[in-house]
């Protein structure tokens, strides 16, 4: 496995500051949150060459702030699937593996969740083709519980890229959110769909703290995971303040899990 470090937990920090933390403490790859690259006006293409030159693989996260693909409100939609789709395009420029989607959501409580299923599969299929042309895989990721999310089951996520059909989308399994879920894990018949995973400690009340911090066992997701899923794996958590100790933790923390947990 491929170790990442995400900029979620770096927020508070200039990029290139942070290519050289996560080089120096010994990660393999950076997993940029498209807000972050737009916001500091990082361009795609200088990113692909500084993450290079310190031997960094790259993977994108798409934008989520206030976004919802499905959303009910024509123009929040139509906002959404732009930037959505521009951040495909950033990620072909800068290089990334794999593009982590969140799927779209309802807009209120009174939905029926039934009719928020077919405008998402019709634009994930969008996805899928622009993600295929630019030589892309997108992940689609399993939610947490929490108000007006739809895709809160890593089934639920799997039968969305099954209708689509498509070999360029596939799932971002979060580990995190399936914990905090109560969910089982168990992967079997869906390891051909992962293409990229997240981890973090989660607790009943959080779904993304520092590993160390976290009250499930989500070493036991590892191990299943390590017997077919060689991709990268993206550590995630944000704690104001402790940016540096939190990367330095997670990132001793996770080569203890990986010695102690088997390969196959």
């Amino acid at each position: 496995m491929r170790i990442a470090a995400s900029t979620t937990t770096t927020r508070e920090l200039p990029l290139i500051e942070v290519l050289d933390l996560v080089r120096d403490l010994g990660y393999a790859a950076l997993e940029v949150w498209a807000e972050h690259l737009w916001d500091q006006g990082f361009a795609p293409l200088r990113l692909r060459s500084e993450a290079a030159a310190r031997g960094l693989a790259l993977t994108l996260h798409g934008p989520t702030r206030d976004l919802n693909v499905t959303s009910t409100n024509s123009g929040i939609r139509s906002e959404s699937q732009r930037q959505y789709l521009a951040a495909l395009e950033d990620a072909a420029e800068m290089g990334a593996e794999v593009v982590v989607l969140h799927p779209g959501a309802l807009s209120s409580n009174d939905d029926d969740p039934a009719a928020f299923w077919p405008p998402m599969e019709a634009f994930f299929g969008r996805v899928a083709e622009r993600t295929a042309q630019l030589g892309l895989r997108v992940g689609i990721e399993n939610m947490e519980h929490k108000r007006l999310e739809i895709v809160t089951d890593i089934h639920l996520a799997a039968g969305l890229v099954r209708r689509v059909g498509a070999a360029s989308l596939g799932l971002t399994l979060d580990v995190a959110h399936l914990l905090y879920n109560g969910d089982l894990v168990a992967f079997d018949g869906l390891e051909q769909y992962i293409y990229h995973v997240h981890i973090s400690g989660s607790t009943h009340e959080k779904a993304h703290v520092p590993l160390a911090q976290g009250i499930f066992d989500a070493r036991a997701a590892l191990e299943a995971l390590r017997r077919f899923y060689n991709g990268t794996v993206a550590i995630e958590s944000f704690v104001r303040d402790r940016t540096r100790e939190v990367l330095a933790e997670n990132r001793r923390v996770m080569a203890a899990w990986l010695d102690s947990t088997p390969v196959g």
